[in-house]
């Protein structure tokens, strides 16, 4: 018995799913899920980004809410009476972006995620920036399954 045009149609297809199933599994599947140590040099390097952008609605989705007080507090105390009311978060990256410098710019979008180390949901990466400044440890919390900064030299972290 010859089979048909339709059975050789679903033969192949059945066929050609079992490949793909075989070769998804033996190179870890499509959908591997990325390291805590991928997932918190990718945050830290969102959060660079943004911050060294003026991105503050990314920038500050990337901290943890006590880090953007931080942040917020950092920038009125920076700004020695010049800004008098308390700013968002999102106006805080603003103005860090328009205080820094292009050395300081520069710097942020050269900078290097290095030495992760996780504990629990806590987690700690060094950000170096290739000269500009000494190598800066940051602090990070997983929050909801993501990774976000908690602290850094300068933010109380």
């Amino acid at each position: 018995m010859t089979p048909s045009r339709h059975h050789r149609r679903l033969l192949a297809s059945v066929l050609a799913g079992t490949l793909t199933a075989a070769a998804l599994a033996s190179c870890g599947g499509a959908h591997k899920k990325p390291s805590d140590a991928q997932q918190i040099k990718q945050a830290l390097r969102s959060y660079i980004r943004a911050q060294a952008a003026g991105d503050g609605q990314t920038a500050c989705a990337l901290l943890t809410a006590g880090a953007q007080q931080q942040l917020i507090t950092l920038v009125v105390k920076a700004s020695k009476g010049l800004v008098t009311t308390r700013p968002s978060c999102v106006d805080a990256v603003g103005l860090v972006r328009a205080a820094a410098g292009q050395q300081l710019l520069g710097a942020l979008d050269s900078a290097r995620i290095e030495h992760v180390d996780v504990t629990g949901a806590s987690a700690s990466a060094e950000v170096v920036d290739g000269g500009q400044f000494p190598p800066q440890r940051v602090s990070l919390l997983r929050s909801h399954a993501a990774w976000r900064v908690a602290g850094v030299p300068g933010l109380g972290g």
